[in-house]
């Protein structure tokens, strides 16, 4: 019987002790998953497609972690926002995993994207509003910028106007 309770407390002891990243922030996988969790502020709408056609999405979103509360794993939002982009299934010569070799992908206003859940974000200040994203592919050999497209945010209260 005492062997019974060890095991069942042991048991009990893994279930609550939840290893999980609850330093590194976050970005949702999907617009979907982003308004079901409350992250959701708004989408962005194509207004100049670029030479690549290979952004399927871009929305904003609250930046989020995860904590541990009662040891249950739960997504708590933080003071900044983030720009999501989600790329459609690329070609053969353009890689997720070669983009962390040769290439980054950069958002004009706010710089070098980061990479998680599936997507590229980059963060900003929350009350930073820009009404227009522009998606850039950086080469880092040889300095060249490939333009992915130019992005509308949707509830911006400011005059709609297309960066070149």
């Amino acid at each position: 019987m005492k062997k019974f309770f060890l095991i069942l407390f042991i048991v009990l002891l893994m279930v609550r002790c939840v290893e999980v990243n609850t330093s590194t922030p976050q970005a949702s996988p999907s617009i979907l998953s982003s308004k079901q969790n409350g992250f959701f502020l708004s989408n962005a709408y194509q207004l100049h497609p670029g030479v690549l056609d290979i952004i399927d999405s871009v929305w904003n979103e609250r930046v989020w972690r995860y904590e541990i509360v009662d040891g249950q794993k739960k997504k708590i939002a933080l003071s900044n926002n983030q720009i999501i982009l989600k790329l459609k299934k690329t070609q053969k010569d353009l890689k997720k995993s070669d983009y962390f070799l040769d290439w980054t992908i950069v958002e004009k206003h706010y710089g070098d994207l980061g990479s998680g859940n599936g997507v590229f974000m980059v963060r900003y200040p929350k009350n930073d509003k820009k009404d227009t994203l522009h998606f850039l592919l950086h080469r880092m050999s040889n300095d060249s910028i490939i333009d992915i497209g130019t992005f509308l945010i949707s509830g911006t209260s400011r005059s709609m106007s297309l960066i070149k």
